[in-house]
């Protein structure tokens, strides 16, 4: 695709969303960083990212969404927002309503608007526990309340793209963590504790999981923006496709910190009944339709997080409690 042009970014005010808007910013793309009233623009801002404001609920109506989309021109739309991604937020309409009504309007709207391309990210919570590297041709098996409504709207948005002839493709990140991740996460809430000597139970730790930089993912969301062979109607992991652990994930943020690891209480707390004890990518498609490997190591990873922790900050008084990542 020609660039610089103009993207929409959803969700712009959350842990990915900014870091997508940085990245696109950066490549000279004109950003369109769209939320909803009050949603907060501070990552934005701690990244330097000059972008132009959009107001736009994914919770609104119809017409309003496809007013908002209208006005703003994009040739591309990447669609970051999602209510849920905080496991402590539970409520059923409201996942229901930004998770798959919202979308199924923004692609409508996305479709009316003659945007270019819409990337749409979806989530490796879509995909059920697997004792193997889960491909794009797995089937969706969700087993929390963000996975099943996220599955659902990576369905209603690949259906509505092709009947309204949108060029339209799912991104489903697997573990992310990075800078300026909310402070429940278990990346920054790993690092605080040792570096606060906090004291801090944990399970056993037995999870394989796979964990990728936000950056390396904001990344492939670039590289699938101006790829001549958009991968229209398909889905494309982004992973490492390399299985860790959560206790080595906290024993290399220990490790950042250079001390502190003897306040993880492994084994203290145990596992939630619905635990996934093993999702880790098949990367190979993304590797090859986009040339893309997740490739930041993961103590560079943990020492860029750490700088934006060290020495402590102030951040927003509802730091870690939104919702909704708008």
């Amino acid at each position: 695709m020609r660039v610089p042009m103009r993207v929409l970014v959803t969700g712009s005010g959350g842990f990915l969303g900014a870091h997508v808007a940085d990245r696109f910013a950066r490549a000279g793309w004109t950003v369109l960083a769209a939320g909803r009233k009050g949603g907060g623009d501070w990552r934005l801002a701690r990244l330097g990212v000059a972008a132009e404001p959009v107001r736009l609920d994914l919770t609104a109506s119809g017409e309003e969404i496809a007013a908002a989309v209208a006005n703003a021109r994009p040739d591309l739309i990447v669609h970051c927002a999602a209510y849920g991604v905080d496991y402590r937020f539970q409520d059923v309409a409201a996942s229901v309503r930004t998770n798959l009504e919202g979308t199924l309007h923004l692609v409508r709207a996305a479709a009316q608007a003659k945007a270019g391309r819409v990337i749409h990210v979806g989530t490796c919570y879509e995909y059920g526990p697997s004792d193997r590297p889960i491909s794009e041709d797995a089937l969706p098996a969700p087993r929390s309340l963000y996975g099943i409504t996220k599955a659902a709207a990576t369905l209603a948005a690949l259906g509505t793209a092709a009947s309204r002839g949108l060029a339209l493709a799912v991104v489903r990140p697997f573990g992310m963590y990075g800078p300026l991740e909310n402070d429940t996460k278990f990346v920054p809430m790993i690092l605080r504790a040792c570096r606060d000597g906090r004291r801090t139970e944990l399970t056993a730790g037995g999870q394989l999981r796979d964990y990728v930089y936000v950056g390396d993912v904001a990344e492939a969301c670039l590289r699938l923006a101006e790829t001549a062979d958009f991968p229209a109607g398909e889905i494309v992991n982004l992973g490492s496709g390399a299985p860790i652990t959560i206790r080595a994930l906290g024993e290399a943020a220990a490790a950042a910190v250079g001390h502190g690891g003897d306040s993880l209480v492994w084994g203290a707390l145990p596992y939630r009944p619905d635990e996934a004890m093993s999702i880790v990518a098949d990367a190979a498609k993304a590797a090859a339709r986009l040339g893309w490997r997740a490739s930041t190591p993961l103590d560079e990873g943990m020492r860029r997080v750490l700088a934006f922790l060290n020495p402590p900050e102030t951040l927003p008084e509802n730091f870690g409690v939104l919702p909704c990542a708008t």
